[in-house]
């Protein structure tokens, strides 16, 4: 027996990175597992990885018909789980403005508009678990736009939470830290890449990343846990405490 067993969980972004882990960790635990993402190829890879009858739908999250359509796709929703979108990194000269609309399209709305499609098909002791960032906590160079989404993802999920709260639906924020393993473009070339993200653990106090896994365990413990609701979960390995 899991303790998700019979729930239905729509993971958007579940076809790489933290929405993988977590996928795959809702469906160890019982859950009839949905994932969405733009690639037809990596969600059929990534579930044949989780098995146990999880299944994908090819969904752009910027588009909100194919973000219904999804929705549509089940008959009730008992986990909504928003990690799709990406990051555009670089200084606030030199980055299109159309680089960052469209990072809110994908990150902000994309989310927004599951929210919208899904409540009506959410029973009492449902769960949303929204994805942002510790940009909204931390300050981040390089990542202006990206700071400005996080704070917005934040203060939607505590609003939601209050809204929503009624219906006995329940909306917390996971807030990853510093990360490995996911698809995130972090601007440098590639040869650079490890010794950017050395660099960035130095702000960390426990001097390293953050894992996929970890933050699979923090979406379920908001998954499962009846009294979370308003909550931004910072794991971050103490990044955002000093």
């Amino acid at each position: 027996m899991g303790a998700l067993d019979g729930r239905t969980a729509i993971i958007t972004g579940g076809g790489s990175g933290i929405g993988f882990a977590i996928a795959e960790r809702f469906a160890r635990e019982g859950a009839e597992v949905v994932i969405a993402g733009r690639s037809r190829q990596r969600l059929d890879e990534a579930v044949a990885k989780i098995g146990r009858g999880a299944r994908g739908v090819p969904t752009d999250v910027g588009d909100e018909e194919q973000v219904q359509r999804l929705i549509n796709s089940v008959a009730s929703v008992d986990l909504l789980v928003t990690c799709a979108g990406g990051a555009v990194f670089g200084p606030v000269e030199e980055v299109r403005t159309k680089a960052w609309r469209e990072l809110f399209n994908d990150r902000f709305f994309g989310q927004l508009s599951a929210c919208h499609y899904a409540v009506p098909r959410m029973k009492p002791g449902s769960s949303i678990i929204l994805c942002s960032g510790i940009a909204g906590h931390a300050a981040l160079v390089n990542y202006a736009g990206g700071a400005g989404l996080c704070g917005a993802v934040n203060a939607m999920g505590r609003s939601l939470a209050v809204e929503l709260a009624p219906k006995g639906i329940r909306v917390n924020v996971l807030s990853p830290g510093l990360t490995r393993n996911t698809a995130i473009d972090w601007g440098v070339p590639p040869e650079q890449v490890e010794a950017f993200l050395a660099g960035l653990a130095n702000n960390v106090p426990m001097k390293r990343a953050g894992t996929t896994r970890d933050m699979a365990d923090a979406a379920y413990f908001l998954a499962t846990c009846e009294y979370a609701t308003g909550m931004v979960l910072d794991i971050d390995g103490g990044w955002t405490a000093v």
